[in-house]
């Protein structure tokens, strides 16, 4: 047979296949899937062993690596909350969502952060199925105005309407059963399954197995929900604590620490020791206070977890013990390391160290009778630079003003 009619064949072959392949995959098509990925109660990182993550997780990473590179790949991501923030609260805390999804999936077209997901809500209400005051719910979300405005002025909102149904207990309902499903980022993926040319020689077509796993339904997660992810979190914003070193010393502690957010908060400590015993000139005078600011990092969840902080402040003492006193002022600036454990719904403790620079003024005085009567003279003035621990802390915490009770941050 004439060579040129042979390469002129086998090429008329290898062109049909291509042109084969290129149909069949053609015909399977864009392929589209949803899937969503969720977040524990004012959340906002990535976590595979929360709920059901860890399967989406695993497919969702499974698919971008095989389809990212090949045409008409797409992947969009859209972070919500639950209604039972604030506005502003539900914005930021979508926007945190958002954000840390994409550095934890990297490959994205497009992002949208939408605070609460109302229509969402009413999806998951229909396929929960009725519980009581359901068919009102879906009224107020369907019907009422985000806010209710009369003659310029704000006199209602579509939260607020939740809120007071039935005396607040169908709201709390769906804090338990329907908003944690609501604190999630939803992920589209659109990619063109391509099916191998070898398989076609040899197989019919078939779909490719690589595929996003199905995240499970609502139904199925509210029946066999993890106790962990679901059930009820207080979310307290303040603390009141006492260090009971510090309580043990005889000098009695307060402080206050208010959580801005899951990774940031403040506090404002104070001490004070006011004791004295003239006739044995014996005095324990000290009184301290600082603020501080923390950046927790490695948290279970909100007052769980380890913090860095940060802290400055002054003192004021008199200490003698019947000879030679020391009385002065204080100045210090030092940086905190903590650890808070919870032990009930809103009560935790507390372990931490401080470490950092003291710079001291101080007069030094002798106690001296003379006609009858008790002195104190005036020795010097001195000086004291110091670096090195400046509190060793075991705090006792009561957390208070929960959130979650009542159309709180989540």
């Amino acid at each position: 047979m004439n060579i040129y009619l042979v390469r002129q064949k086998l090429t008329i072959i290898i062109v049909a296949l291509f042109l084969g392949c290129t149909a069949v995959s053609a015909q399977t098509g864009l392929r589209r899937d949803t899937v969503s990925v969720y977040f524990g109660s004012a959340l906002s990182q990535v976590d595979s062993s929360f709920g059901g993550n860890a399967g989406v997780l695993d497919s969702l990473n499974a698919v971008v690596a095989r389809y990212s590179r090949r045409p008409g790949f797409s992947l969009s991501i859209k972070g919500t909350s639950s209604p039972d923030g604030t506005q502003q609260f539900n914005q930021w805390l979508s926007e945190r969502r958002t954000e840390n999804f994409a550095k934890y999936i990297k490959t994205f077209d497009d992002t949208v952060s939408i605070g609460v997901d109302w229509e969402g809500l009413e999806r998951d209400i229909l396929e929960y199925g009725p519980f009581p005051g359901s068919e009102q719910v879906l009224d107020i979300v369907r019907n009422t105005p985000l806010w209710v405005i009369e003659d310029g002025k704000i006199v209602g909102s579509r939260k607020k309407s939740l809120m007071d149904l039935r005396g607040g207990r169908v709201f709390n309902y769906m804090m338990e059963h329907i908003f944690p499903l609501q604190r999630r980022v939803e992920v589209i993926v659109t990619y063109t399954p391509v099916l191998p040319i070898v398989p076609l020689l040899f197989n019919p077509p078939r779909q490719e197995v690589c595929a996003l796993a199905a995240a499970p339904s609502l139904a199925e997660r509210v029946a066999q929900r993890e106790p962990a992810a679901f059930e009820y979190d207080p979310y307290q914003r303040i603390a009141l604590k006492t260090n009971l070193l510090a309580d043990a010393a005889l000098m009695p502690s307060l402080e206050a620490e208010y959580l801005i957010n899951e990774h940031w908060s403040v506090a404002a400590h104070g001490a004070v020791a006011w004791w004295s015993k003239d006739a044995a000139h014996k005095y324990y005078q000290v009184a301290t206070i600082y603020p501080e600011a923390r950046w927790w990092f490695r948290t279970r969840k909100p007052w769980h977890g380890h913090y860095l902080g940060l802290f400055a402040g002054g003192a004021w003492y008199d200490l003698e013990n019947g000879g030679r006193g020391y009385q002065g002022e204080a100045g210090f600036v030092g940086l905190s390391y903590g650890y808070m454990f919870p032990i009930t719904d809103c009560l935790s403790f507390e372990a931490g160290l401080g470490l950092g620079y003291m710079y001291t003024k101080y007069e030094e005085y002798e106690p001296v009778s003379y006609m009858e009567g008790t002195h104190y003279v005036y020795q010097q003035t001195s000086v004291l630079n110091y670096l090195g621990p400046l509190k060793v802390k075991f705090a006792f915490v009561w957390r208070l003003w929960d959130r979650n009770k009542k159309g709180g941050d989540r």
